[in-house]
C-alpha cells in the first residue's frame, strides 16, 4: 500500500513538473542548435556575443537572440569579412574634481562617456583624494599642471563653483585651455568657472534653476536661458541642474558618434534623453510658490502631494495642531506682504489669494487654503496657476 502512494504521487509530481522539464529542454536543444561547433562557416551571417567575461565569449551562434549566458544582445558578422570601420577617434575626457561637488554632476558625465567607450581622466588642484558630495572620496589622476591635453573638459557644479568661482589658478587653466579643447562642458553652477574666464560671452548660457538671475547678473554679456534644458554652442555646452549634465553630456556624445549613436546609448543605458527645449526645470509652475511652499512646511506633519506641469501646479500638506488654522493662515498673509512681487487680490481665515511676479517666469495667480480632509484632518493646499509668460 506505501509503494501504490509513493508510486501515484511520484506520478503527480513527474506530471507537474512536465512543461518544466519541457522547457528546460528546450532550452539546452535551442542553444545546442544555435551554438556552432567547430569553426564557423565562411560567407555566412554567424552571431557573436561581444566579449564581457561569459563562457560564450569565443563561441559563435547560427542565429541572432540573446546570449544564453549573459543575456547580452548577439551581434553579426561573417567569418573572412572584416568590417571596416570609421576613423573617428576616441575623445578623451577631462573631469574637475573638488571638494563638495555634486556627485551627480559629476557621475552622471561620467557614465554616459564610460558607456560611449570615451577615454576618461579625473585632475584637481592637487593630487589629494577630493570628497564629492559628502560620501565618495575620489583620488585624481592628475593635477591642472600635469593634466595632459584632452578634448573635453567637465566642469561640474557645487563646492567652489558657487563658493570661489573665480579662483585664480582655475580661471588661468580655463583660459589657458580654451584653444586646446574641443569642448568646455560645465554642469550646474559649473557654469560660474565658465563666467569667470570670459567664456561666456556671447555664449548662450544656462545654469541651474535658482542660480539663473546670478548668472544673468554676473556675466551681462552671456545670453543666459532659463528655458532649456542645456545649450551647445558648438564649443561652449552648458547644463542646468544634477541630472541634465545626463542629457547634455548625450548631447557631448553626438558630436562625435553622431546623433543616432547616442540615442543607442541612452537607450542601452535605460535613459530618456531628453533634448535641449524638451524639459527646463526652470520653468514649472512650483517655481512660483517654491518659497511659499517651504513657509507652509513650518506648519506641516505631512508633504503628500505634489504635482503640476509649466502653467500649472499644486501641493498638499497636514497641518500641524500646534497651531490654530486661521493663525497661520494670518501669519502667512504677513510674511508675503514682505514680498514686493506679491499683491493679494483676497484673504479670509482660511484663505489667501494673490498675484506673484517672478522674475524669470512671469505671472501667476496663487492661492492657498486650510481646508478640512475627512482622512487626514486639516490640510493646507496650495496653487499657482500661470498667467502671463516672462518675455526678456
Amino acid at each position: 500500500m506505501t509503494l501504490f502512494v509513493a508510486g501515484q504521487k511520484l506520478k503527480i509530481i513527474v506530471k507537474n513538473c512536465l512543461p518544466l522539464i519541457f522547457l528546460i529542454g528546450a532550452v539546452f536543444i535551442s542553444e545546442a542548435q544555435n551554438l556552432i561547433k567547430g569553426e564557423p562557416p565562411e560567407g555566412e551571417i554567424v552571431y557573436y556575443c561581444s566579449p564581457c567575461g561569459c563562457q560564450h565569449d569565443e563561441g559563435f551562434f547560427l542565429n541572432g537572440g540573446q546570449c544564453p549566458s549573459c543575456n547580452m544582445m548577439l551581434r553579426p558578422m561573417i567569418p573572412g569579412l572584416e568590417m571596416e570601420t570609421s576613423n573617428t577617434k576616441i575623445p578623451t575626457v577631462g573631469v574637475f574634481l573638488f571638494n563638495m561637488a555634486d556627485v551627480m554632476d559629476v557621475s552622471g558625465p561620467v557614465s554616459v562617456f564610460e558607456h560611449a567607450s570615451f577615454n576618461i581622466v579625473t585632475f584637481a588642484k592637487s593630487k589629494e583624494p577630493v570628497r564629492i558630495g559628502m560620501n565618495l572620496e575620489l583620488k585624481p589622476d592628475f593635477t591642472i599642471e600635469t593634466l595632459p591635453e584632452v578634448d573635453i573638459l567637465v566642469l561640474p557644479g557645487g563646492g567652489m563653483a558657487e563658493s570661489n568661482p573665480g579662483d585664480e589658478a582655475i580661471v588661468s587653466f580655463i583660459k589657458e585651455r580654451f584653444e586646446k579643447t574641443e569642448v568646455l562642458f560645465s554642469v550646474c553652477s559649473g557654469a560660474f568657472f565658465l563666467g569667470e574666464s570670459g567664456v561666456l560671452d556671447g555664449q548662450r548660457a544656462t545654469t541651474f534653476a535658482s542660480l539663473i538671475p546670478e548668472l544673468t547678473e554676473n556675466y551681462p554679456e552671456a545670453i543666459v536661458l532659463n528655458d532649456v534644458k542645456y545649450t551647445d554652442n558648438g564649443k561652449v555646452v552648458t547644463s542646468a541642474g544634477l541630472s541634465s549634465g545626463i542629457d547634455a553630456a548625450f548631447q557631448v556624445v553626438s558630436k562625435y558618434y553622431g546623433v543616432g549613436r547616442a540615442q543607442d546609448i541612452a537607450n542601452h543605458m535605460e535613459y530618456p534623453w531628453k533634448r535641449e527645449s524638451d524639459y527646463a526645470r526652470s520653468q514649472l509652475a512650483d517655481n512660483f510658490i517654491s518659497t511659499l511652499q517651504s513657509i507652509v512646511s513650518i506648519f506641516s506633519t505631512n508633504y503628500y502631494y505634489s504635482q503640476g506641469d509649466h502653467d500649472y501646479w499644486e501641493f498638499r500638506h497636514v497641518i500641524s495642531n500646534q497651531m490654530k488654522p486661521g493663525k497661520i493662515i494670518e501669519t502667512i498673509a504677513r510674511e508675503l506682504e514682505k514680498d514686493p512681487s506679491w499683491a493679494t487680490n483676497q484673504s479670509n481665515k482660511l484663505s489667501i489669494s494673490g498675484i506673484i511676479n517672478h522674475q524669470t517666469l512671469g505671472e501667476a495667480k496663487v492661492m492657498i487654503a486650510i481646508k478640512q480632509d475627512s482622512a487626514r484632518g486639516w490640510i493646507a493646499v496650495l496653487t499657482s496657476e500661470r498667467v502671463k509668460k516672462f518675455i526678456p
